[in-house]
């Protein structure tokens, strides 16, 4: 059964309102649920609860998995571009940058690193 929420009055400049909106866009959610997502998650890391989805932790763990697929991929590119074969690489490449910014914007809201 969902939780019953009940609402409560913020104020925001219309500049913050605009940013906020902007941020809600990129995450295909609204404005309200933006803030309330992000207000909870720093909420629970400040008072160090764990039910949040994409903890500091894990973000740094991400972060550290990709460094290393990047020297894999380093290693294969050289085999690739040997191959003639760089500009499949490339867009390989390119697919797995955008999924890490991806995935480290859907855990970090704020779009702060």
């Amino acid at each position: 059964m969902p939780m019953k929420r009940h609402p409560h009055s913020i104020r925001f400049s219309q500049e913050e309102w605009e940013t906020i909106s902007r941020a809600a866009v990129r995450h295909v959610i609204t404005p309200g649920e933006f803030v309330r997502k992000a207000a909870i998650r720093d909420a629970a890391e400040n008072d160090g609860l764990t039910d949040v989805p994409l903890t500091p932790e894990l973000v740094e763990l991400i972060r550290r998995t990709f460094r290393g697929v990047h020297v894999l991929a380093f290693l294969k590119r050289e085999q690739l571009g040997q191959a003639g074969r760089q500009d499949q690489f490339d867009s390989a490449a390119m697919a797995a940058r955008t999924a890490q910014s991806a995935t480290l914007q859907a855990g970090n809201p704020s779009g702060t690193k």
